[in-house]
């Protein structure tokens, strides 16, 4: 497997707003785990140890709550970053961390289940010097359109395009690289710049082979509210399972999951699908469904509260979870 993994963990997450004005987009807790948990732990699960993770907004927190890693089982190492370098400065800046050889790169605000040693068998079958961890792409959804050929090869990225080997199809990143060293060739040595366009833009521009495996399993965006929610409750419910994370023992009957410590009054009324964050107060008469308590939250004796996130700062009600 490959030896390194970058997480990248310095953006401002604006589209999750207001959540993100109280944790960092990678602490947000999903089923009372921080984000940036599921991404680790699918590290561990196929063998990567060493993940470095760069920081900038309340990166500190994101430092604290992670600590060395040593409790996911991992060595975990930071580079905080002021100003933003974005996604290819970032990586350039720990270039002497990373090109000792192939290297995972993967966004720290997903959920995913892929396979990493299938697609890292598949990145050396096709000799690639990059390769993109891609999804079937939804009608209509909203991202950015990438194309594959029955080869294996990203024949369009952004206004990029190579020749195809048979059909194309349309796909869709997943936010999961696997690079060679050679990608810093593109890379600016300092300063801001973008893994996209300094990097696979131009490494496909002069020829070098830049692949995408298809990934059929599980991937969810957390970047909105809704989307947030609906992440939570797909856990909650089944409708998602990650083999690196398995939640079933933890989620009670009608897939409520309860923190640890606060109060729960025995006459409120929970579920389906509840997250109740550690030291959480719900009071009597209390009806909770498809909602999330961050930790702390307290409810009020004979709240109503349906398709909801709630935060010691914000009560978002009525969202439409999307997935």
């Amino acid at each position: 497997m490959a030896a390194r993994a970058m997480i990248l963990a310095a953006g401002l997450g604006t589209r999750l707003r207001p959540l993100t004005e109280e944790l960092p987009k990678p602490l947000v807790p999903v089923a009372n785990r921080p984000l940036i948990e599921y991404s680790l732990r699918l590290l561990n699960h196929h063998g990567i140890a060493q993940v470095a993770i760069n920081l900038h907004h309340l990166g500190d927190r994101i430092r604290t709550a992670l600590g060395d890693g040593a409790s996911l089982g991992l060595e975990i190492s930071y580079s905080p970053e002021d100003p933003i370098l974005g996604t290819g400065g970032g990586i350039a800046r720990l270039r002497s961390f990373l090109e000792g050889g192939t290297f995972v790169l993967m966004n720290g605000d997903m959920l995913s289940a892929v396979d990493l040693g299938a697609a890292l068998r598949f990145h050396r079958a096709q000799k690639a010097a990059a390769t993109l961890v891609v999804c079937p792409f939804p009608p209509g959804a909203g991202y950015t359109l990438l194309e594959r050929d029955e080869g294996g090869w990203i024949t369009r990225f952004r206004q990029v395009t190579r020749p195809a080997q048979g059909q194309v199809r349309p796909v869709l990143f997943s936010g999961i690289h696997l690079l060679e060293p050679v990608v810093f060739d593109f890379l600016p040595a300092n300063g801001y710049s973008c893994i996209a366009e300094h990097g696979y833009c131009r490494m496909i521009e002069q020829g070098l082979p830049v692949a995408g495996f298809v990934d059929e399993g599980p991937w969810l965006d957390i970047g909105t509210p809704e989307l947030y929610l609906g992440a939570n409750l797909a856990l909650l419910s089944g409708q998602i399972q990650l083999p690196h994370l398995d939640l079933s023992a933890a989620v009670q009957n009608h897939g409520v999951l309860l923190g640890r410590g606060g109060s729960l009054d025995p006459a409120a009324i929970l579920g389906p699908n509840v997250v109740i964050g550690d030291g959480c107060a719900v009071g009597p008469g209390t009806e909770i469904t498809n909602s999330v308590l961050w930790p702390g939250v307290q409810i009020a004796a004979g709240s109503r509260l349906d398709h909801a996130v709630v935060t010691p700062s914000h009560r978002l009600e009525g969202l439409r979870a999307e997935n």
